[in-house]
């Protein structure tokens, strides 16, 4: 893999690890001996997605010349608690780039000019989402917040100035319940691209409001929850 790629590629992990360590749901308490028999509540979800359209708000920080925001918009169908299709993610970074002043650098400093750097102007693609991790933690020991982890893995196309090249793009994100209708997601994506001259990646860093349609109005009866028990 060309060196970049593994560079972004790790960054993204370790990005992935840091979302995924802040949405794992409270653990249990693991002391005493289990051979006594537990106990735990397992409390059933209070949020759940139904239909969901986001905006949100993307950087895009790796590229050495060029730094880039991006406009993007989604539509997720949430199958279950556990898998949702996110049938299209469309991204529009189009002059909304900002120059970092690196050739004009290399020209004055060296007397060098840097070979030419197509712009991005759009991403499209379509992502599976698997959310294995839900649940809820203090803050400030005041108010409790609700929220989910989720991975992506998809198929699509970055625009450049002058052609399309085909991506597999990898992600995680975090979502946080703010009502049954109203979320924000974090999240990361590594896009995987093939240009003519071999393979790149783009990173993806997005922050998102997420409105949830035809969401259920559910009422939690506290005394029929389920039940796991331990022997």
């Amino acid at each position: 893999m060309h060196p970049s790629v593994q560079r972004k590629f790790t960054s993204l992990l370790l990005v992935s690890c840091l979302l995924v360590l802040m949405g794992g749901p409270l653990s249990a308490d693991d002391s005493g001996d289990l051979s006594e028999g537990r106990v735990y509540a397992i409390q059933d979800r209070d949020f759940r997605m139904s239909q969901e359209f986001s905006v949100g708000l993307a950087f895009l920080p790796l590229d050495a010349f060029y730094k880039y925001f991006a406009l993007s918009g989604h539509y997720v169908l949430h199958f279950n608690d556990l898998w949702a299709w996110e049938a299209i993610h469309v991204s529009f970074s189009k002059f909304m780039d900002i120059n970092t002043g690196l050739e004009a650098q290399m020209s004055s400093d060296w007397d060098v000019s840097a070979t030419d750097t197509e712009k991005i102007d759009y991403f499209i693609d379509t992502n599976l989402m698997i959310k294995p991790m839900y649940g809820k933690v203090a803050l400030f020991n005041k108010w409790v917040v609700y929220l989910e982890s989720y991975f992506l893995l998809g198929v699509g196309a970055e625009k450049f100035q002058t052609a399309w090249f085909p991506a597999v793009d990898v992600g995680a994100g975090m979502r946080i319940f703010l009502t049954n209708t109203l979320s924000l997601r974090f999240e990361a994506r590594e896009y995987i691209y093939i240009e003519e001259g071999g393979v790149d990646s783009t990173l993806f860093l997005g922050f998102g409001f997420s409105y949830n349609a035809f969401a259920e109005d559910r009422f939690i009866d506290r005394d029929s929850q389920r039940v796991g028990v331990r022997q």
